[in-house]
């Protein structure tokens, strides 16, 4: 059976308590590489998939509208970084290329101002998927993630007995 290796996960960053992951091992993976080496293991213990058997509200129009809203955030985000492509390497050709620059240039501004709309849209129906299942999602989180120092905004927090963080 494979590894499921994407879904609703319990802090793929910092900032975030639920948020879909679409690769987790490439977070994995950027987490070792280019975060602090003091919060990888933190990082990395408390980053969960979380089971779809396990999730609250499946099938309710809230996961409805959060799982199109991602799946249009997708889509923004693959023609955003075709057009990030494009700019790149008409970059490189910058001094050769003004007409293909701008062009590009222009594509980026248009995905990435589609990307935003779009992204705006899935934080939108992912707050109010969450903000639903507010207290589905915490008893779960206490389940899976023991020893979590979540305050309600991230993980780096100070231990309330030592001080230290975590």
């Amino acid at each position: 059976m494979a590894r499921v290796k994407s879904g609703l996960a319990f802090h793929c960053h910092h900032d975030a308590l639920v948020e879909y992951v679409y690769d987790f091992d490439e977070r994995v993976k950027v987490i070792k590489d280019h975060k602090p080496k003091e919060e990888q293991e933190l990082r990395l213990r408390l980053f969960k998939l979380i089971p779809n058997d396990l999730l609250p509200g499946l099938g309710s129009p809230e996961w409805d509208a959060h799982i199109k809203a991602w799946d249009a955030h997708i889509k923004a985000r693959d023609a955003y970084d075709k057009a990030r492509d494009a700019y790149d390497k008409a970059r490189d050709a910058y001094d050769k290329a003004w007409d293909a620059y701008d062009k590009a240039w222009d594509a980026h501004d248009k995905a990435r101002d589609a990307y935003d709309k779009v992204r705006d849209a899935y934080d939108k129906a992912r707050a109010e998927y969450t903000g639903k299942y507010k207290k589905e999602f915490e008893s779960l989180h206490e389940k899976l993630c023991p020893d979590c120092p979540w305050d309600g905004s991230t993980i780096f927090t100070h231990r309330k007995d030592t001080g230290e963080w975590y």
